[in-house]
């Protein structure tokens, strides 16, 4: 696939070489989609023992946001596939939050999210998502049992009695996957559930933020402060 224009790159991967054109493999486990999310399932089906193959269409790691926000409960899978510490030693550690309105001083509403304190780890972090790719990408890597195709995007989904079969594009080589099971965690616009006419029935937020990743000297303590009619 042709990369992306006015998105800048984190880390460049590079496009995972293709099988012969017309090809037809057989794997028991296929994942599609190279986010946190499907490299979290990579890797955790990889560490217990399974072959799989993880399939995106970007040969890069984007170096934008996008999710920013890593709860304890996000932190405690994390730990369990051996990347937690790195992300918590990256983030910014925050368990207060605080709701302002205008220039008033005082907060009008705040909450804890570790009202239990002496816990492994925080309530939240904050993170930009392109570190939590790297750190699970590179557990990938060190895998031998996962086969991480990069530049590869899938194009077609034919499921009947055996399994699914996927349609899968790479530089001009077409190939298909025969596989048992055919995990979609390609995000909210999901060509997959587009190819199998599927909708997406989460739930979505009509609000709109801006995202800014700065560097500063404050001293204020680290809490998550939110700003309505900000001054």
């Amino acid at each position: 696939m042709a990369r992306p224009t006015g998105i800048p790159v984190w880390k460049d991967i590079g496009v995972a070489t293709p099988p012969a054109e017309g090809t037809l493999e057989e794997k028991k486990i296929v994942i599609v989609g190279g986010g946190p999310v499907g490299m979290a399932m990579a890797l955790d089906l990889g560490q217990r023992g399974h072959e799989v193959v993880i399939v995106t269409r970007w040969d890069f790691l984007p170096a934008y946001s996008k999710a920013i926000c890593w709860s304890k409960r996000s932190l405690d899978i994390l730990d369990r596939l051996g990347v937690g510490q790195k992300l918590v030693d990256k983030g910014v550690v925050w368990n207060v939050g605080k709701v302002f309105r205008g220039d008033e001083k005082e907060p009008v509403y705040e909450f804890d999210m570790l009202p239990v304190k002496e816990q492994k780890r925080p309530g939240f972090i904050n993170l930009q998502q392109y570190y939590a790719e790297e750190y699970l990408f590179d557990a990938i890597k060190a895998l031998p049992n996962v086969d991480f195709r990069s530049g590869h995007e899938v194009t077609g989904v034919t499921q009947d009695d055996g399994g699914v079969v996927i349609d899968v594009a790479c530089e001009g080589v077409s190939y298909k996957i025969r596989t048992t099971w055919l995990i979609a965690c390609d995000g909210n616009k999901s060509s997959i559930r587009d190819l199998m006419g599927l909708d997406f029935e989460g739930r979505v937020f009509e609000d709109n933020f801006l995202i800014a990743d700065i560097t500063m000297k404050q001293g204020r303590p680290s809490e998550r402060w939110f700003w309505f009619d900000p001054p």
